[in-house]
């Protein structure tokens, strides 16, 4: 994610390009695992990787959120009342 603001292409971009790197990790891991070559510490590689995305996903995903609640014009009743 860029500092520029996100269109829904943008998005649409990104979440391919985080589902193909899902993918390749998934794919990674079953390849070593059917010719029985995945040790300990691809897994523990492996895991490492997964929360790293997970991370960066969710902290995009709060960006997102946040940016939206920024751009969102508060209503009537958010605005409190008027000073008397």
């Amino acid at each position: 994610m860029s500092g520029h603001e996100t269109g829904s292409d943008d998005l649409s971009e990104f979440a391919r390009e985080r589902l193909a790197r899902y993918a390749e990790l998934w794919e990674s891991a079953n390849s070593k695992l059917s010719e029985r070559r995945y040790h300990a510490a691809d897994f523990v590689d492996d895991s490492f990787r997964w929360v790293g995305l997970l991370a960066q996903d969710a902290a995009a995903a709060v960006t997102l959120i946040l940016r939206a609640a920024q751009s969102r014009e508060p209503g009537p009743s958010e605005r409190g009342s008027p000073p008397r």
